[in-house]
């Protein structure tokens, strides 16, 4: 069972804020007593005021859940994808054969930390499997054969290395 922690260390786990952002808010929130560390950081526009919520109001009630939900529902709760987002994710992961945050984070609609954060958190007994995006270059081949799910895969870090750079 995960116990409390503070919302400004759950969201640079998460990959969602950075140290300065929090220091920034925790500095504001002195001047403004009245006003919650996320509601400061969603009005500097770092983070959606839903997103502040989630983490505030319902994280720990997920994390601790024994029925667990599809990872695009927990990441549609915290504001971080629309419908649309998981929509588009999933038709393309059935074309490109990658986990669905693997397939996020290609797209660049997440970090990778995010996602991991996530899996971390919500699904600790699938420690099973990888949650990154596979960097190793597919083997070469001796044929002409059909494109591999190994090369989809080089091919996707790529590009998702580039989507996160620009």
């Amino acid at each position: 069972m995960i116990t409390y922690k503070p919302l400004g260390e759950i969201l640079q786990d998460a990959g969602l804020v950075t140290d300065s952002q929090i220091k920034v808010a925790l500095f504001d929130q002195k001047n403004y007593q009245d006003l919650r560390v996320g509601e400061i950081l969603a009005m500097r526009g770092w983070i959606e005021q839903t997103t502040a919520d989630f983490f505030g109001e319902q994280w720990l009630d997920f994390v601790n859940q024994q029925q667990k939900h599809p990872l695009g529902y927990y990441l549609k709760q915290a504001g971080l994808l629309t419908e649309e987002d998981i929509k588009l994710i999933l038709c393309e992961q059935k074309k490109i054969a990658l986990r669905f945050g693997s397939t996020a984070v290609m797209k660049g609609l997440l970090k990778q930390q995010t996602i991991d954060f996530f899996l971390k958190s919500l699904f600790p007994q699938a420690n099973s499997f990888n949650s990154s995006i596979e960097t190793s270059k597919p083997k070469e081949r001796q044929t002409d054969d059909l494109i591999t799910k190994d090369d989809i895969t080089y091919w996707a870090t790529l590009s998702a290395r580039h989507l996160l750079r620009a």
